[in-house]
């Protein structure tokens, strides 16, 4: 049976002793696994804790083209989080980026290894930074650049930025245009290495707004991408 480094995206409890766990795995991309026997005894060889969300592991697995469930045989854990899921706030962001995944990867199933690194990369360090406000915005913005509609900015001139063509222009054009201080901060997030977020001076309402307008974007270039459940307690966290 295959080994791969997989990185758990959601988990959901089947019947009285079982998981359903879907993970983004190195070696054949987005998948859908049973894990029996999680549950109900005291020596199984599972945790739960081992399938929360965003957690990197280690999969020994079957799955068979065709089906809509593989078999996770055993797991261990490939990154031991210090941070992710104890605070509050990283806890929130993580939840919250586990659902933005789970609807990406309806669509996008198919193996990018370049993607998965940079998962891997961004959350590692994520668990490391002891604080950062911003992080969600440049995840999902650096995201964009694996799943194909990056923002374009033709001339940094430009004064509006239309969500649906994904590009700047130099004139409003029909649909959600970015103007103004609206704009400039975007343009600030897209030059802003993760190291230096912490840099970035941001009012609470302008980092609601383009979260947001951020999840427009995903919505107009994903057709099956849906705005998270947990976005508005997330909001809250961030106030």
């Amino acid at each position: 049976m295959p080994n791969s480094k997989a990185l758990v995206i959601r988990s959901i409890k089947n019947g009285e002793t079982s998981l359903i766990v879907s993970c983004y795995l190195e070696d054949i991309g987005y998948k859908t696994f049973i894990v029996k026997g999680v549950f109900g005894s005291k020596k199984s060889k599972f945790s739960k804790a081992h399938f929360f969300p965003l957690n990197i592991v280690s999969l020994n697995y079957s799955y068979t083209e065709g089906r809509n469930l593989g078999f996770i045989k055993e797991v261990k854990s490939e990154k031991l989080y210090t941070s992710l899921h104890v605070d509050i706030q990283k806890s929130s962001v993580i939840i919250f980026l586990s659902e933005i995944l789970n609807s990406i990867f309806k669509e996008e199933t198919t193996v990018n290894k370049d993607l998965f690194n940079f998962l891997l990369n961004t959350l590692s360090w994520y668990d490391q930074v002891k604080s950062c406000n911003n992080f969600h915005i440049k995840f999902l913005i650096e995201l964009s650049r694996f799943i194909g509609f990056y923002p374009n900015i033709n001339n940094e001139n430009d004064s509006f930025f239309n969500l649906e063509s994904g590009s700047t222009c130099a004139t409003q054009t029909i649909g959600v245009n970015l103007s103004g201080k609206d704009l400039t901060l975007f343009k600030e997030f897209l030059g802003t290495e993760f190291e230096d977020l912490n840099s970035m001076n941001i009012k609470s309402e302008s980092r609601t707004r383009i979260l947001n307008y951020i999840i427009d974007y995903y919505s107009l270039h994903l057709q099956m991408f849906k705005t998270p459940k947990s976005i508005n307690v997330f909001a809250e966290i961030f106030k």
